[in-house]
C-alpha cells in the first residue's frame, strides 16, 4: 500500500512542477519573439546601423532556457503520466541536464565577450567576472539525478528478469 502512495505523491507533485515549468514555457515563447522583435526595431526607431550585437546575442540565451525547459516539461508530464524509469523519461531529464549545460558555456562565453577584453586587455579580469556557478551546479545535478534513474531503470530491469 505505501508503494502505490508513494506513486500518488509522485504523480501529484510532478502535476504541480508540470504546471510550473509550462507556464515558463509560455514566458521563454513571449520573451523570444519580443526580445528578436526589439533586437530589429530599436536601431530602426533609433535611425541609426545596427552597430552594437548584444541585443541579438542574448537571444540563444533565450532560446536555451526555452529548450531546456521544454526537456524538464515533457519529463514531468512522463512522472504525471506514472512512467518513472522509463528510458524516455530518463532521457528527457538528460537531455535538459545537456541542453543546460550548453546554456551555462553560452552565458560564460556571452560575458566574457560583453567585457570586450580585445578593447581593454588591461582592463579585463575575471574578478569582475561572476559566473553563474549555480546554472552549472544545476545542470551537473539533473545530469546526477538521470544517471541515478539510469541505473534505476537498470536495476528494475534486472529484477525483472530474475522473478
Amino acid at each position: 500500500m505505501k508503494n502505490f502512495q508513494n506513486k500518488a505523491k509522485i504523480i501529484k507533485v510532478s502535476k504541480i512542477l508540470r504546471n510550473i515549468a509550462f507556464a515558463g514555457l509560455v514566458m521563454l515563447g513571449i520573451m523570444i519573439p519580443i526580445s528578436l522583435i526589439a533586437a530589429v526595431l530599436t536601431p530602426l526607431l533609433l535611425k541609426k546601423l545596427p552597430s552594437d550585437t548584444t541585443q541579438f546575442s542574448i537571444i540563444p540565451i533565450y532560446i536555451f532556457m526555452f529548450i531546456t525547459n521544454l526537456k524538464i516539461f515533457r519529463f514531468l508530464d512522463r512522472l504525471k503520466s506514472g512512467c518513472f524509469f522509463d528510458a524516455q523519461t530518463v532521457g528527457y531529464l538528460n537531455t535538459a541536464a545537456n541542453w543546460w549545460l550548453a546554456l551555462w558555456i553560452y552565458e560564460v562565453v556571452f560575458y566574457i565577450l560583453m567585457q570586450q577584453p580585445w578593447n581593454n586587455p588591461h582592463d579585463f579580469s575575471l574578478y569582475n567576472f561572476p559566473p553563474d556557478v549555480g546554472g552549472l551546479f544545476a545542470a551537473l545535478t539533473l545530469k546526477f539525478v538521470a544517471w541515478f534513474f539510469r541505473e534505476a531503470q537498470e536495476l528494475q530491469e534486472e529484477q525483472e528478469l530474475t522473478v
